[in-house]
């Protein structure tokens, strides 16, 4: 049986955010951009896949599937920002990275649009 890959019909970009800290220890300054015009798929999570994923990451919604270059270096602080169809602008933020060391296959990475300000 032949498996077909998602179509990748999304475009983002990939932000860091800034780690650097103000003299009362508060974090400062612009998100860094990783990666621009990174093409993705975007599927929500059904009932039983939401519960699972919501194991390890709670605000766990979207599953989005990309190729990812190692030079990324993706965490789970990093964010997806969309920048095609009606939702142009939304952060979706990295919640788990299913990495099983494939270069060069899509990377499922489990993504939710809750707050998670790191404060």
């Amino acid at each position: 049986m032949k498996t077909t890959q998602p179509l990748k019909r999304h475009i983002g970009d990939i932000m860091r955010p800034s780690t650097t800290l103000d003299s009362r220890g508060q974090l400062t300054g612009s998100d860094t951009t990783v990666a621009t015009g990174v093409y993705f798929s975007l599927k929500p999570l059904n009932g039983r896949e939401r519960e699972i994923a919501r194991q390890e990451f709670a605000d766990a919604s979207v599953l989005v599937t990309m190729h990812i270059d190692l030079d990324w270096s993706l965490t789970t602080k990093d964010k997806i920002i969309r920048r095609s169809g009606p939702h142009s602008g939304r952060a979706l933020n990295i919640g788990f990275i299913r990495d099983d060391e494939t270069f060069g296959l899509d990377t499922e990475i489990v993504c939710g649009e809750g707050d998670l300000s790191n404060g």
